[in-house]
């Protein structure tokens, strides 16, 4: 169960991992792949779909792409058939962080968009800053410098809402960049200062790399060459020791650079020869070229003309190759942006008509609520003149004609409290807590014991020990007794075992009611209809045709789902699926 010792261990041993990441990424591949072995053993499969994703994403850190997207994938799958919005946008992002750092940008975009939906709906700043820093990236690769600077800003707003030192400062790394570029080099160095000094504070070492880089990069343009060379080897030092493939590709190349400006050319080649290899294992394409046309300028500069060559048709084919990969990949960019952008308009849109369908549909539960609760006194009065009727009158056909009358006041009454009943549901006070269902279920039944043929009824109860359950309990009554007045209601006295059979347990991370019986069924053209207010299948039928529907607004006042299915003659099978809202239950932390 998920209240277990061993499942919150699993669960710290995760977010344990998860922080470490930034500092020691080997620890939080082995205490990943510990809670996934475990998970998988216990059938524990929301955690261990949450353990393969968080090894998909320290893997895709480490560079080792295809595993990480592999493992992306299959958590995917999982957070897909459980409905896990929060787990589907983690495994998008893994995903997405995969494609476009091997240049597949146009997908890259494409999930991180995604995502990003999905986190807002989710209010999850953290996340949102993670995708957004990812997209001014992108935005970078497509020299589109704007909106770039536009994404590493609302970074920066979501990580201050998210009270997350590590993701500002992994937005002011970039921007240091975009500024150095424009020549902005006070403001340049002002903003990777801050990052270093947060880095340092939150000891994330991973970013710290990345945070001393961006200082080399402006030292270097300032003609501190010694002071630059000192950052980048500390950034290469850290880069190797964490396993960070895209760091040390980037940082063995301004190396090379950087004794290239020194006149060391033997040094320079030996750092440009180690971002080669680093880019062509993981590629990392945008280095590669760069890599091989300083080799060119090299070569050339030391009079080795037919290595210079070589170096040059390395660097036309490998850019050729790329620029026409990239040119494509922009333009269906774009295209999915545009795209995007016209069905954010037409949510927007979707949204505010919801909000006026909602707002009517609160004006006609008030208006239900008023009018049942003003027909309460009449109808009393009426059904109590109606007994005073039946002791004076002695006619028989006046009593039949009066019992034709107390019918029909019976049914108003029932069609007003049900109406009562529903509206109470959208006015009434959240009041959660823990749900006996043996004793619950008990009382239902006893409540329908009037009902004909109920002893002739086999009930089946199957409750499964240890569930904590935590609801309105008025409305887990409500959802309870229309399944089970429904089931014994329509029972078949036709056939040697009437049965009815209710169960309820935790399925998958939800709790599970289902009621099932072999009454008459429900012929296959109402069942799509039998949900609806006032719909009855037959004229015959003695309800109100409110019942179902009272269910349904029921569970989803839970935010669950209802699910039937009926074979006419054999009988029917109702399955409501409710979140848990277990207010013990420690909720699992973001990728």
């Amino acid at each position: 169960m998920e209240n277990t010792p061993l499942y919150r261990e699993l669960q710290a041993k995760l977010d344990n991992a998860y922080t470490l990441r930034v500092n020691d990424l080997a620890m939080s591949i082995q205490l990943a792949e510990q809670a996934r072995d475990i998970a998988e053993r216990e059938n524990w499969q929301g955690l261990y779909a949450r353990a393969l994703n968080q090894l998909g994403l320290f893997l895709m850190i480490k560079g080792e792409y295809a595993r990480a997207i592999s493992l992306s994938n299959a958590a995917l799958n999982y957070f897909e058939a459980m409905n896990d919005t929060r787990g589907i946008a983690n495994a998008k992002y893994n995903i997405a962080s995969v494609y476009y750092k091997s240049d597949n940008f146009h997908e890259g975009l494409r999930y991180l968009l995604e995502c990003l939906d999905l986190y807002r709906t989710l209010n999850d700043y953290h996340n949102e800053a993670r995708v957004l820093k990812s997209m001014g990236t992108i935005y970078e690769y497509f020299g589109d410098v704007p909106n770039a600077i536009g994404a590493y800003e609302r970074s920066i707003t979501a990580s201050r809402f998210a009270k997350d030192l590590n993701l500002e400062s992994n937005a002011y790394n970039p921007l240091s960049g975009i500024y150095l570029n424009q020549g902005k080099v006070e403001l340049a160095m002002s903003l990777i200062e801050k990052s270093i000094e947060l880095k340092r504070k939150t000891n994330d070492v991973r970013g710290l790399a990345f945070a001393l880089y961006g200082r080399g990069k402006i030292l270097s343009k300032q003609g501190f060459f010694e002071e630059a060379l000192s950052d980048y080897l500390a950034a290469l030092e850290i880069h190797q020791t964490v396993g960070e493939r895209l760091g040390e590709a980037m940082t063995t190349h301004k190396l090379g650079l950087l004794y290239k400006e020194k006149k060391e050319y033997s040094e320079a080649k030996k750092y440009l020869q180690m971002a080669l290899e680093v880019s062509k294992a993981y590629n990392i394409s945008i280095i590669c070229i760069k890599a091989y046309h300083n080799l060119y300028h090299i070569a050339k500069l030391e009079g080795r003309q037919e290595e210079a060559l070589l170096y040059l048709e390395e660097y036309i084919s490998s850019k050729e190759a790329v620029m026409n990969f990239h040119t494509y990949h922009v333009i269906k960019s774009y295209e999915s942006l545009a795209k995007i952008e016209s069905l954010e308009l037409e949510a927007k849109i979707q949204r505010e008509k919801a909000l006026i369908i909602e707002n009517k549909n609160i004006e006609l539960d008030s208006f239900f609520y008023r009018v049942s609760h003003d027909l309460k006194g009449p109808i009393s009065s009426l059904m109590g003149l109606n007994n005073l009727v039946k002791k004076d009158v002695s006619d028989p056909t006046a009593q039949q004609y009066f019992d034709m009358y107390q019918a029909q006041i019976v049914r108003i009454n029932t069609i007003v409290m049900e109406l009562i009943n529903l509206t109470r549901m959208g006015h009434g006070k959240e009041n959660k807590q823990l749900i006996q269902f043996e004793v619950l279920i008990n009382e239902c039944l006893q409540s329908y014991s009037y009902l004909p043929h109920f002893t002739e009824i086999q009930v089946e109860v199957e409750v499964s020990e240890g569930l904590h359950y935590y609801a309105e309990w008025a409305i887990v009554n409500t959802i309870l007794q229309n399944l089970i007045e429904n089931a014994i209601k329509y029972c078949d006295p036709g056939k040697e075992e009437m049965i009815v059979r209710v169960v309820v347990k935790e399925q998958k991370g939800f709790l599970e009611i289902i009621v099932e019986d072999n009454g008459h069924g429900i012929p296959t053209e109402h069942q799509e209809k039998i949900f609806e207010m006032f719909f009855r299948a037959s004229e015959q039928s003695n309800g109100t045709g409110l019942g179902l529907y009272i269910l349904k607004r029921a569970v989803e006042r839970l935010g669950g789902l209802v699910r039937l299915m009926s074979t006419p003659a054999k009988g029917s099978i109702f399955t409501v699926t409710l979140p848990f809202t277990n207010i013990n239950q420690s909720q699992e932390a973001a990728n």
